[in-house]
């Protein structure tokens, strides 16, 4: 409709300028009228958007996204050992080889020991960790060294609510490859003795790995409290009494009472 009045509009004005006749200006109205009606009002109107639901393969299609510059992140600070850690680890370490190569050269797992007593006892940090390794490769590689000087020193760094948990890492050392030989047995003695722990405080710690050793007492015809002479001294005379060469009863008293008495030097240390 825009279309024809602008049309005839023009063609009004375009006979009157020109001085044409009243039907020819006529004319050229309806024939503006007709042009502006196919040029303006027959103009293809914008189609509105039509709403779909997305297909299925457009919904499983994975959007591309935008790469994110990768943003700097500050590295963690590094973890400082306290001197205090160092002396100890640099003091327990070279005392611990010395009860592993007791009976051979350390392996492996006894290495797995003495890491475990550092990271899950006194839960020191990586940094500390990284210590011990070093402090551990430098006392494999020295030549045995004297256990009196040594423990005195670890004496004096580990506080006396510790000592216990050190001579029980020490007895898992002895005892990871087996049971305890007789050199294991003296060099842990000698340790319990320097660090000032008692007899009582030895016998409830080799109890938690032999047993209170009971059944032996009893079999020798003793008290828990009989000294280590008192020890001796009843399995001798019991071996005598029932050894196989006397006894009818093919030996099986003798062997309990052998048994009763490895018991007892195990749980006692001798």
């Amino acid at each position: 409709m825009l279309g024809k009045v602008l049309g005839a509009m023009i063609g009004a004005a375009l006979g009157m300028l020109l001085a044409w006749s009243a039907p020819l200006a006529a004319v050229l109205c309806g024939v503006g009228a007709l042009i502006g009606h196919f040029v303006v009002d027959r103009e293809v109107a914008p189609q509105p958007k039509v709403l779909r639901a997305p297909s299925k393969d457009e919904l499983l299609e994975r959007p591309v996204r935008k790469a994110v510059p990768a943003r700097r992140v500050a590295p963690p600070p590094k973890q400082k050992v306290s001197l205090d850690d160092l002396l100890l680890l640099q003091a327990l370490c070279p005392l611990f080889i010395e009860v592993a190569r007791v009976d051979a050269a350390p392996v492996q797992m006894e290495i797995r020991v003495i890491r475990e007593f550092f990271e899950l006892q006194l839960r020191f940090n990586e940094a500390a960790m990284d210590e011990v390794k070093d402090a551990l490769k430098a006392a494999i590689a020295s030549p045995p060294g004297d256990i009196e000087p040594m423990t005195v020193r670890a004496r004096t760094l580990v506080k006396p609510s510790v000592r216990v948990e050190v001579v029980r890492s020490l007895y898992d050392l002895g005892m990871v490859d087996g049971d305890l030989q007789k050199s294991e047995q003296e060099i842990l003695k000698r340790i319990v003795g320097l660090f000032n722990l008692g007899d009582e405080q030895l016998q409830q710690i080799t109890a938690e790995y032999f047993g209170k050793g009971d059944g032996s007492y009893a079999a020798l015809g003793i008290a828990a409290s009989a000294t280590d002479d008192e020890v001796r001294t009843a399995y001798r005379k019991l071996a005598s009494e029932h050894h196989p060469d006397r006894a009818t009863d093919g030996g099986d008293r003798f062997r309990a009472i052998k048994e009763a008495y490895e018991a007892l030097k195990k749980l006692r240390g001798f």
